[in-house]
């Protein structure tokens, strides 16, 4: 009897071997593979440039870049990137505890009215100001008009869906439309700000703001080396990549994540909090905040990987690099040097490089916010 169960038991790991060997053969030919060949290429001059003989150079690829200024002002530009990170994970937990009430009013005739109500007066409003020629502001006072309607009719849903529409939406087109808001003479963003420094009688000289065409920072003011040209104190481009970035990530997965984690939280503690005389600061202080601490951490160590991976896509569309390569990170400098320059040794020891820093920053993540996860 135990021969008979020992046959049936290869007989179904066999089973399930041959089931699991199409994803294990891709596995290894499009990831196994292709790490261990630029591990070996970043040890090597390996160019597709015919002049370039194949040499074993050892590890000077590492040596000139680690003496090469460029890539440290990539890999500060990588770091600026990450300082939105904190601001990302808050506004994400601000918003999850916002929404997570489905229904401000629950008489549906009354919403239907307020909702009748909110529509109609935004509709004269965006009419007049667009007549007197404000079309930046009357567009943007119609879309916060039609989302007051559309909250009033459907509560909170409506705004999570809005909000986490940028995560299913075309990345390419959505950076697309975002240059088109950062144009500094007739971009929606200027124009919003142009309004407002009118409304308020302040003076300014057009553009307002150059944005994407702008090497300004709001770490200008640091005493930084010359190698890192910087602009000086102000609001550039990192800045509207950044503005991005927040807006396309506070709503995203982060927002999924922490309006469940909220929703798995007992009410007893809150009914019991709020009996005891706490207000709402003190149920989100003391009783969210610590229930989420576990999604807060796994967020945190996610965005720290993906934000020293990131940056590609962004750069590479808006501002290609530039200005002065101030939008320039690590993983642009790998296709840089990669696909433009054709040095795949270099590129292949900047990957290598970037996997030792994302490997570190993830084990001290994980060590000393976990511990004070626990506590």
């Amino acid at each position: 009897m135990q021969l008979w169960s020992g046959k049936r038991e290869r007989k179904n790991l066999y089973i399930a071997l041959l089931f699991l060997l199409p994803n294990f053969l891709g596995f290894l030919c499009f990831t196994t593979w292709p790490v261990l060949l630029s591990l070996f290429m970043s040890f090597t001059n390996w160019s597709l440039k015919p002049s370039v003989q194949l040499e074993w150079v050892w590890f000077r690829n590492y040596v000139d870049l680690l003496s090469n200024d460029q890539f440290w002002f990539y890999l500060y530009n990588t770091f600026y990137f990450m300082l939105a990170i904190p601001f990302t994970v808050a506004g994400s937990l601000f918003l999850a505890n916002l929404l997570v009430d489905s229904m401000l009013i629950k008489n549906v005739k009354k919403r239907f009215l307020l909702a009748v109500t909110i529509f109609f007066v935004g509709l004269m409003s965006c009419i007049m100001i667009f007549e007197t020629g404000n079309k930046d502001a009357a567009l943007f006072l119609g879309v916060l008009f039609l989302c007051a309607t559309a909250a009033t009719l459907w509560g909170s849903m409506t705004f999570r869906t809005m909000l986490y529409v940028p995560s299913f939406a075309s990345g390419v087109a959505t950076i697309i439309l975002w240059k088109e808001v950062f144009n500094p003479y007739h971009g929606l963003a200027n124009g919003i700000i142009s309004q407002v420094l009118d409304f308020l009688g302040i003076a300014y000289n057009a553009p307002v703001c150059e944005w994407l065409t702008s090497t300004r920072s709001l770490l200008g003011f640091l005493p930084l080396p010359e190698s890192f040209s910087n602009g000086g104190f102000g609001i550039g481009a990192r800045e509207a990549i950044m503005f991005m970035g927040f807006w396309m990530s506070i709503g995203g997965n982060n927002l999924i994540l922490y309006i469940a984690a909220i929703s798995n939280i007992p009410q007893d503690l809150f009914e019991a909090a709020e009996i005891d005389g706490a207000g709402a600061i003190s149920r989100f202080r003391h009783i969210t905040i610590p229930s989420v601490a576990p999604t807060t951490f796994f967020i945190s160590v996610m965005a720290v990987i993906g934000g020293l991976q990131g940056g590609f896509q962004f750069a590479k569309i808006m501002t290609n690099g530039g200005p002065a390569g101030h939008t320039t990170t690590l993983s642009y400098f790998i296709y840089s040097s990669g696909f433009e320059e054709l040095n795949f040794g270099m590129a292949s020891a900047v990957s290598w490089l970037m996997f030792i820093l994302i490997f570190g920053m993830t084990l001290l993540n994980w060590k000393y916010g976990q511990r004070r996860m626990e506590t």
